[in-house]
């Protein structure tokens, strides 16, 4: 009896003890299923807040770009319209045209902002590394922003700040557009004021660094933490600066090129920007302490301006009538003799049946019936060997190379400016025999 008594008190206790073991452990359970839909309420939450975040963020690019484009449509079409339908003083229509261009360059600008960063930031971009020259890189950007500049009453200047490597290793194409787009920014922000691309090197972390800085507005400093961001304006002594997305697409170069963009500004009326890349390995390249040191290893060219004269035989294959008409006129003006087709078939059978070779084809590349890549290859296959250069529409990285390995020689793109169309066709026509590019 004692033993039984012993033995149901033993149970007792082992049950009481398993109860108290399965209340803990449903306690335990309790609240970690607490914390784990805290946590799962706080990851919705915060995934909420992006989709808000995203949703704004689509709602104030969709304003912007309404903005954006609306704004200069406005001045084209109203101004086109008086052109067409008012009786205007030469002055008036001069003035009228001038504005015309104007917005249409910033509306053209817009768009390819929108282009570039959609494709830095698709992930798909190849990244080169070659020799490059900085110095040479720094005349370039400086060339071609020379009549930005002075349309602002600026001036440009290229400066050394210590020895720098003769070449570095980088991507040619983006590290000349980031300059371009660094350089043009500030420019934007800056009138009657002088600009600086300086040039420096630290050779012991491999580092190059350009300096653009300037004597123009400035950029407040409740501006700044935006400069960065895709298409925000910034104001700048009382006037709006369209910044769009041009410094955002000079950060994601940055990274690409394993380096950054900064922006000090000591004061109000001067910022400086340095933009600074990966160099390779420096312990075998020669340092140059002044600009003139590279003189007599650049090659020479020769120089041909908006004026040259066109001597040729120039097919333009093309099936825009609009576009016909423009190039027509601008080749015509400049003393080219022009023969047009419609598109590429046209074009490989005008060719072909001409009794001596065009000095220059000039190749649209997306056509009905055949489009410029089937034509170049057309032609190629059929023993044509003179140049056939693309003119183009479409500006995204990578079409070049497309248009290389299609037997092109070169890619131009549309729109045309003259400025810069006439010198490219002039220094095409006196390397008959050759392609300049190659």
């Amino acid at each position: 009896m004692t033993r039984s008594k012993t033995g149901n008190t033993e149970l007792a206790e082992q049950q009481a003890d398993y109860s108290e073991s399965v209340l803990s452990d449903a306690k335990l359970d309790s609240t970690q299923l607490l914390q784990e839909l805290q946590a799962t309420r706080e990851e919705l939450k915060q995934a909420q807040a992006r989709a808000e975040s995203a949703t704004r963020a689509r709602c104030e690019f969709l304003a912007y770009m309404s903005h954006e484009i609306r704004t200069p449509m406005t001045a084209i079409l109203g101004f086109t319209e008086l052109l067409e339908n008012e009786a205007l003083s030469a002055t008036d229509q001069t003035r009228a045209v001038q504005t015309i261009q104007r917005n249409g360059r910033y509306l053209l600008d817009v768009i390819n902002e929108i282009l570039e960063l959609s494709k830095l930031e698709s992930g798909i971009l190849e990244i080169e590394s070659l020799q490059v020259s900085p110095i040479q890189i720094g005349r370039e950007v400086i060339e071609q922003l020379t009549e930005q500049a002075s349309e602002q009453e600026n001036t440009l200047h290229l400066e050394l700040d210590g020895p720098v490597p003769a070449t570095i290793q980088s991507d040619p194409s983006l590290l000349k557009e980031a300059l371009v787009n660094l350089t043009g920014n500030v420019l934007k922000l800056s009138r009657q004021g002088h600009i600086r691309l300086t040039l420096s090197c630290d050779p012991t972390q491999e580092a190059f660094s350009f300096r653009v800085s300037d004597t123009g507005l400035g950029i407040p400093t409740d501006q700044r933490q935006h400069v960065f961001q895709p298409f925000r304006q910034s104001a700048t002594a009382g006037k709006r600066a369209k910044a769009g997305s041009g410094f955002t697409i000079i950060s994601r170069i940055a990274e690409l090129l394993d380096g950054e963009i900064s922006l000090e500004q000591e004061s109000e009326q001067h910022s400086e920007f340095t933009f600074q890349i990966a160099t390779g390995p420096l312990h075998e390249v020669r340092m140059l302490s002044s600009l003139e040191e590279l003189e007599h290893e650049l090659p020479l060219s020769q120089s041909f301006s908006v004026n040259s004269r066109l001597q040729g035989r120039i097919l333009v294959v093309e099936d825009n009538l609009d576009n016909q008409r423009l190039i027509r006129f601008l080749l015509n003006r400049a003393g080219a003799d022009v023969t047009i087709a419609s598109n590429g078939q046209q074009g490989v059978e005008t060719a072909l049946q001409s009794k001596s070779p065009f000095d220059l084809i000039l190749m649209d590349l997306q056509m009905p019936v055949m489009d410029g890549y089937q034509a170049t290859k057309a032609l190629r296959n059929a023993g044509y060997t003179s140049q056939i250069i693309a003119l183009t529409a479409h500006a995204l990285t990578g079409e070049r190379e497309r248009c290389l390995a299609a037997g092109l020689d070169d890619c131009l793109t549309k729109p045309i400016d003259r400025n810069v169309f006439i010198p490219q066709i002039a220094a095409r026509l006196a390397n008959k025999s050759a392609s300049v590019s190659r």
